[in-house]
């Protein structure tokens, strides 16, 4: 009897330890906690390389570059280039000076010049003068003078008269003043125009008020090309002859002084 009451209290302890231990595992599961063998936690996954590493630098590209100037040529060939524009001049060498400040950067001598409509422009005078002096005249000439000649004359250019461009001499040849603009090849004058058919244009010799109006006009269109334009009516220096020079001047160099 005593036997049978200890069984039986056995099977009541293990029927509520079985009862308490399925109600504790429907709780956890009702709390999110799954049972022992699903709480085993799985190892946690390996970054991601791409989280860890450093984004890859998309790589350079690669810029096409100028092709290099053919073999014996630069980058800014200036008596090549007034060539091309139907210029004829020679390139010179300069010999010694009287004034060792007397020297010019890149030197030639103008024969002619041409204009868009095929005319040539004669320069009897051979001026010698830097090379950028003679691309800008050449330019001043084609799309300033021989339009103005044009609308003032109803005539073509044939001829200016120019003396010699260079000249180692002091500005106004006025002992000890400074250097003229000549002596650099720095500046260029007109003293003459002959037009086609023979009449020849004096710079100074006014004779009626439209020849005025040219000679104003003139140094008007030139001060858009060249730093100073002087002429008529300057001083008594210019008074027969128009004076352009690119002589530096002001804080970028390119003020201008026309008179």
């Amino acid at each position: 009897m005593r036997r049978r009451r200890k069984a039986l209290r056995a099977n009541s302890f293990a029927a509520l330890f079985a009862d308490s231990a399925a109600r504790d595992s429907c709780h956890g599961a009702r709390e999110g906690h799954p049972p022992e063998l699903a709480r085993r936690r799985a190892a946690p996954a390996a970054a991601p390389a791409a989280a860890s590493a450093r984004r890859a630098r998309p790589a350079p590209v690669s810029l096409p570059q100028p092709p290099a100037p053919e073999s014996g040529a630069t980058v800014n060939d200036c008596p090549a280039s007034l060539l091309a524009e139907g210029a004829t001049l020679n390139k010179v060498t300069m010999g010694a000076q009287s004034d060792s400040r007397c020297a010019i950067a890149d030197p030639v001598r103008i024969e002619s010049l041409a204009l868009r409509g095929g005319q040539r422009v004669d320069l009897p005078d051979r001026p010698t003068v830097d090379c950028a002096v003679a691309q800008t005249l050449a330019h001043f000439v084609d799309e300033a003078l021989e339009p103005l000649v044009k609308g003032t004359f109803n005539a073509s250019m044939v001829a200016l008269e120019t003396g010699p461009g260079f000249e180692c001499r002091t500005r106004d040849h006025i002992a000890g003043a400074k250097l003229s603009e000549h002596a650099n090849g720095l500046a260029i004058d007109i003293a003459s125009i002959t037009f086609a058919g023979g009449r020849v244009y004096h710079v100074g010799k006014l004779a009626d008020e439209a020849e005025r109006g040219f000679d104003h006009a003139v140094r008007a269109a030139a001060c858009g090309y060249f730093h100073t334009a002087l002429g008529p009516g300057a001083d008594a220096f210019h008074a027969s002859h128009w004076h352009l020079d690119l002589e530096s001047r002001g804080r970028n160099g390119e003020s201008k002084f026309c008179q």
